[in-house]
């Protein structure tokens, strides 16, 4: 008798969502990216477009995982401040910039990853 093969995926799920720090300025998800089902050690990239007046722009990236607090991941600087970043924790995150979105990306997705995922923008130069 030959024997039987299962094959399992175990799949994890990313809602992006945003929050804004200076109400004159907008972010928001790519509509592509709201709601996402991946394998384990897929490589995904979430992105955000934002408005802002400002030239001093910080995009922050935060994880809020099922019944914890939202969690820092990194944040990356655009338009005058491109050049600025954070080294993130886990080297299997990456952050860019343009001057109209940001992106994170996350390699070798794990299920640890599972989670409600925020970019977030700062006019630095309103401090």
């Amino acid at each position: 008798m030959p024997g039987v093969v299962l094959h399992m995926e175990r799949y994890i799920t990313l809602y992006l969502i945003t929050v804004s720090g200076v109400y004159a300025d907008t972010i928001g998800p790519m509509e592509e990216d709201t709601n996402l089902v991946l394998k384990e050690t897929d490589e995904v990239t979430l992105k955000c477009s934002y408005e802002s007046t400002s030239r001093e722009v910080r995009l922050y990236w935060y994880r809020q995982r099922v019944h914890e607090a939202p969690e820092y991941l990194l944040y990356k600087g655009a338009k005058s401040r491109s050049s600025e970043k954070s080294t993130p924790t886990d080297p299997r995150l990456k952050a860019e910039t343009t001057d109209t979105s940001t992106a994170l990306t996350i390699s070798g997705l794990q299920l640890t990853d599972t989670a409600l995922y925020y970019c977030a923008l700062r006019d630095v130069g309103a401090q």
